[in-house]
């Protein structure tokens, strides 16, 4: 009655206010006075009041205020959940092959065909067919997916130039100074990193980085990759981990599920008797025989179809209701997952990998929005990691005298990896329209498949020159004209000559024409004699 009492009067209070022209008359008492207490509004400003009435105030700093008490703990849940969790940790790792495909295809852009050759054949032998890692253990490309999974799981990465010419990476974790520079990274008067202090693990503290053994890394040395979420950053921290509470509860409902049906599958039953908790005290008590007279499990007996209970009069057996499994849940854990792939821009068919419910167009734009946040880490990737690394690669081969110097040593382009088709043919109609209409180039189609553009430019030639011989070779034999486009798997422009049948008659070509020789209709008529 209190609450309806004060709803009256607070829309008696709003019709006064009406008709007074929307003023609140002087000693008034607040409209908020008669707002539930709990009830958020539409209105910024009073859900602040309630927020800070209920203590759920945001807190205030700049970026790096907050990485510095939060960041390792989100680095460490980020690690442990990509190690226990299939869902986090599928969707990290799609992410980043995604990301890194096939890997990154360079094209040298110096205004020497020469040079430009030598200069990516360097290139390729150095990060494709060796290991650019300082343990030796993975190429290129392998790098190339490891930076970018890196970067999903902890928001930023690092990469020594060591003097044997080889790259070392360097976790997030590793990245650590001394107590009074917690990031690990010596800055200027506006914020550049200069120096990177970075810490070895030491297994006698527990696998941590070792602090105390920090090396400085000046910032020429050091690839380091970020991508802050404020200007006030200088650390990164995981992408995903505004998404962290929802894997807890996934985790939650997915326990729940598995539970109920655990349950469902147990018999529950409610024995009911006189002195029934002496008894059930007495018969607990008894030797693990269970041959006593009165012992209640004595008298249950199970067979294929049920169970069967021996009472006595005054005992009854009820079932007790268990936890049903929940009819929704396939809607509301896939609900969660849709929810889990917002911070990474990852549909929910990317995440479950399930595409049994969408059509071509559908998945396409599916695709498209995936990959245009791919995108973005793709060109973190060329600008923090890529480009100095071909620039430091090249630098070291023209000092070694490998390459001869050049004025534009430096000019050179990066093919991204494009995502993977999903209807052959559809997609080469379209990836044909757009070649012809200059949307796109060859290098860039044959690239998104994980090709080579010289590699298969030379194959084709080898294969086009054999097709050719090929067919030469059958006519010589035969005499018979065979396209030679037969062989080298394309498309026939002219047709072949028919073979001559036995018993056919050869058709010879008709006389040459006399060129002084006048056409009939201009001949001239033959003189008639006098004779006749």
């Amino acid at each position: 009655m209190n609450l309806l009492r004060r709803l009256f009067h607070f829309g008696k209070l709003a019709s006064d206010r009406s008709k007074a022209g929307g003023s609140t008359p002087p000693g008034s008492p607040s409209t908020d006075e008669f707002r539930l207490k709990g009830a958020y509004s539409a209105l910024g400003y009073h859900a602040v009041r309630v927020a800070v009435r209920e203590g759920r105030l945001g807190t205030a700093g700049s970026g790096a205020s907050h990485e510095k008490y939060d960041r390792t703990k989100l680095l460490d849940l980020s690690r442990e959940f990509f190690r226990d969790n299939a869902i986090y940790g599928g969707m990290i790792q799609k992410a980043a092959e995604n990301i890194a495909g096939s890997g990154f295809g360079l094209q040298a852009k110096t205004g020497s065909p020469e040079w430009n050759a030598k200069a990516e054949a360097i290139w390729k032998t150095w990060w494709t067919e060796n290991s650019p890692e300082i343990k030796g253990l993975q190429s290129g490309p392998a790098v190339e997916e490891m930076v970018a999974r890196e970067l999903l799981l902890c928001g930023d990465v690092g990469a020594i130039k060591t003097d044997r010419g080889l790259l070392q990476l360097i976790e997030a974790e590793q990245i650590r100074g001394p107590s009074q520079m917690d990031d690990g990274i010596v800055k200027d008067s506006v914020g550049a990193p200069q120096t990177f202090y970075v810490a070895p693990y030491l297994k006698n503290i527990n696998g941590a980085p070792s602090v105390a053994d920090a090396k400085k890394i000046g910032r020429a040395d050091f690839l380091y990759l970020v991508r802050p979420e404020r200007p006030s950053s200088i650390r990164g921290v995981p992408p995903a981990q505004a998404a962290f509470s929802m894997l807890h509860r996934i985790n939650d409902v997915c326990d729940s599920e598995a539970l109920a049906w655990q349950l469902l599958a147990r018999m529950a039953v409610s024995i009911t008797r006189e002195a029934g908790p002496e008894l059930a005290y007495q018969e607990s008590t008894t030797d693990d025989t269970k041959d006593v007279e009165g012992d209640i499990a004595g008298r249950i007996h199970q067979i294929d179809a049920g169970i069967i209970f021996h009472g006595r009069p005054g005992e009854e057996v009820k079932g007790i209701d268990r936890n049903i499994p929940g009819k929704d849940f396939t809607a509301s854990i896939t609900t969660f997952l849709r929810f889990l792939g917002l911070p990474l821009g990852l549909p929910l068919e990317f995440i479950l990998l399930d595409w049994t419910k969408s059509n071509y167009s559908q998945s396409r734009a599916i695709l498209e929005q995936a990959h245009a946040s791919f995108g973005k880490w793709q060109g973190l990737l060329e600008f923090g990691f890529h480009r100095p690394t071909y620039l430091w690669r090249i630098s070291r081969a023209i000092a070694a005298g490998e390459l001869e110097p050049c004025a534009d040593w430096d000019c050179h382009e990066w093919i991204k990896p494009r995502f993977p088709w999903i209807d052959q043919l559809k997609e080469a109609q379209a990836m044909g329209t757009q070649i012809e209409r200059s949307f796109t180039t060859q290098a860039q189609v044959l690239k998104s498949q994980g090709l080579d553009r010289e590699e298969v430019l030379s194959q084709r030639e080898t294969e086009v020159q054999d097709a050719i011989e090929r067919a030469k070779a059958i006519e010589k034999k035969t005499g018979v004209l065979v396209p030679w486009e037969y062989f080298a798997g394309l498309p026939v422009s002219v047709k072949a000559a028919a073979a001559p049948q036995p018993g056919d008659e050869e058709k010879k070509a008709p006389p040459a024409e006399d060129p002084d020789e006048k056409p009939e209709d201009e001949k001239e008529a033959p003189e008639e004699s006098d004779d006749e």
